[in-house]
């Protein structure tokens, strides 16, 4: 279920992940990050465009998002959340995010913390979704979903127009 090419380059310089690839996971728990995914590095000294955080994300995945998107994500309170469920929601994403940075061959470690209740074992799913990532265990992904392979009609028409 893969798509060509996977990411974008905008004149901001800001990617949007689409498309999806399954990875290997190795005996340490580090899969490669797809290519397409990938920032394109400036130099050998600008490492803070491959940095990227893994969290909680939507259905049962888990998220994998360039730490300056989770940074700024993380700062906005949703509209009509009270400040007190902001404040609890904001802990509870900082407690269970960990900042992933891929070694020269472009692997990423997956905590041990997160492994588990995600279900990967020997291979993992990297759906692009804007602005971040979902990682989930390929026989988990369709769970919620009852198998759909495409979004709904509703979805569709809004958006194509």
């Amino acid at each position: 279920m893969n798509s060509e090419p996977t990411a974008e380059t905008s004149i901001e310089q800001t990617i949007t992940y689409y498309g999806s690839h399954t990875r290997k996971v190795d005996a340490k728990g580090r899969f490669h990050l797809p290519f397409q995914f990938r920032a394109e590095k400036a130099d050998e000294e600008d490492s803070a465009l491959e940095e990227y955080m893994i969290c909680p994300g939507p259905h049962g995945s888990w998220a994998l998002a360039p730490r300056a998107v989770w940074l700024k994500n993380f700062q906005i309170r949703p509209d009509g959340q009270s400040k007190a469920d902001y404040i609890s929601n904001s802990r509870r994403m900082s407690r269970n995010s960990y900042l992933a940075v891929p070694d020269k061959q472009g692997r990423i470690a997956i905590p041990p913390l997160v492994k588990e209740p995600l279900g990967v074992d020997k291979e993992i799913l990297i759906v692009g979704m804007g602005e971040t990532m979902e990682l989930w265990a390929p026989d988990r992904i369709d769970g919620g979903e009852a198998g759909a392979q495409t979004p709904s009609d509703d979805y569709l028409f809004e958006f194509f127009g």
